[in-house]
């Protein structure tokens, strides 16, 4: 076999693995968003049922990662303009005119508490901010996944070595009607 056509014959194999790779990707991909829906619906539910905010699953006893509830955070927001430059300007913390320094807001807002008793925001000295208001949280909406970096590297030399193996039928139910033939 000339170098030309070890070449040409090297490139078609890689041409088809790419495009078998890209099906497999397709088909896992599909696979993939249906599964991660139903995931994300079902932590919300627990975390809505038990407060569980991260699991940690499992394959074949090795650690897979952790999905984690993203629980939006309550926070305060000016929402009396009027009251919130007056109290700025009597501490010195704005520009002429008088308009509160922007980073100065934001850290203000960001490292206040909200006194549930006294219904006011209160800054961590202990002083009432006027003209802001707490906005609560709005319900967890998503959930975070870090893979097991450790894990996937197992279960790559696993799979390579033979030790691991997957009927990709089931990554692909078969269309209603069509029967799938049994090992």
């Amino acid at each position: 076999m000339s170098q030309t056509s070890a070449a040409a014959d090297e490139a078609a194999n890689l041409d088809r693995d790419a495009l078998l790779m890209k099906f497999f990707i397709t088909v896992l991909t599909a696979q993939y968003d249906a599964i991660l829906k139903k995931a994300d619906a079902a932590s919300l539910q627990a975390y809505r049922q038990t407060g569980a905010l991260t699991t940690k699953p499992r394959f074949e006893g090795l650690p897979l990662g952790t999905r984690t509830v993203a629980e939006p955070k309550a926070k305060l927001k000016v929402t009396d303009v009027r009251k919130f430059e007056a109290w700025a300007e009597s501490g010195g913390h704005g520009e002429w005119k008088f308009v509160p320094n922007d980073a100065w807001q934001r850290a203000t807002l960001q490292y206040g508490t909200w006194d549930e008793a006294n219904q006011v925001a209160v800054t961590k000295d202990g002083e009432i901010i006027p003209g802001v208001t707490l906005i609560p949280a709005a319900e967890p909406f998503s959930v975070t996944q870090k893979p097991d970096e450790e894990t996937f590297r197992q279960l790559l030399e696993m799979l390579h070595s033979g030790q691991l193996s997957a009927d990709l039928r089931a990554l692909a139910p078969a269309p209603e009607g069509l029967t799938e033939p049994q090992p």
